[in-house]
């Protein structure tokens, strides 16, 4: 029987892969995809079909593989600091903050963060011209950002997004009404700028609050 796996590729990217045995929560594998063979971890399982497969898992990582692993994270750090250089030289208003360099070498994903769309064609043409690698420029959103490098909230804890939560939903003015927090919107905004995480996992409890409080009544 085929297992389905879900695979931590990098900090912002997940993928579905198949498998023809069970891999445990927490285990490096490497993959193919017909974007190329990778490395990613292994972060959940389940026996059921799925509706799109990314690739397919085609082992467990060897010592030789992790060497690798740890040969190419240097390399990802001459590329971000290259990327760095050229966003510098062309001026654009945008932030590097990560490198993925596929475990084949055929691709260089770069992620970044912005206030705006950005158009950078000439940007990715003299990139891949410098590295003389195919390049993926991918933008990212400021709580991405948050979740990646960590911080201190205003409630005085680590960041929920860096601890704990594994999906980033959206949040609305509405999620704080509901909880009866009737303050202006930079008093409920974390360090990303965007309204707190916590206004969404808190909603469950504070729904069931009421709705437990109109039937005690």
């Amino acid at each position: 029987m085929q297992m389905i796996h879900s695979i931590l590729i990098t900090p912002f990217r997940i993928e579905v892969c198949r498998s023809d045995m069970s891999y445990s929560i927490g285990e490096l594998v490497v993959f193919k995809s017909k974007e190329g063979i990778d490395v990613g971890k292994v972060i959940g399982s389940q026996s059921d079909d799925v509706g799109s497969i990314y690739g397919e898992i085609l082992r467990k990582t060897t010592e030789q593989d992790l060497e690798k692993r740890e040969e190419l994270r240097e390399y990802e750090e001459f590329c971000l600091i290259e990327l760095k250089r050229a966003v510098d030289e062309f001026r654009f208003s945008m932030k590097p903050v990560y490198a993925h360099c596929q475990f084949d070498e055929e691709r260089i994903i770069f992620y970044f963060t912005a206030e705006k769309r950005l158009e950078f064609r000439k940007l990715h043409r003299y990139i891949s011209q410098k590295l003389n690698k195919r390049v993926v420029i991918k933008q990212i959103g400021v709580r991405d950002y948050s979740k990646l490098f960590g911080g201190i909230g205003p409630c005085g804890r680590t960041l929920c997004c860096a601890t704990f939560l594994t999906e980033l939903k959206s949040i609305s003015l509405r999620m704080a009404r509901e909880q009866k927090l009737y303050v202006s919107p930079s008093k409920l905004s974390g360090i990303c700028g965007k309204l707190l995480c916590c206004l969404n996992f808190e909603e469950d409890f504070y729904a069931d609050f009421q709705e437990d409080s109109y039937e005690d009544s």
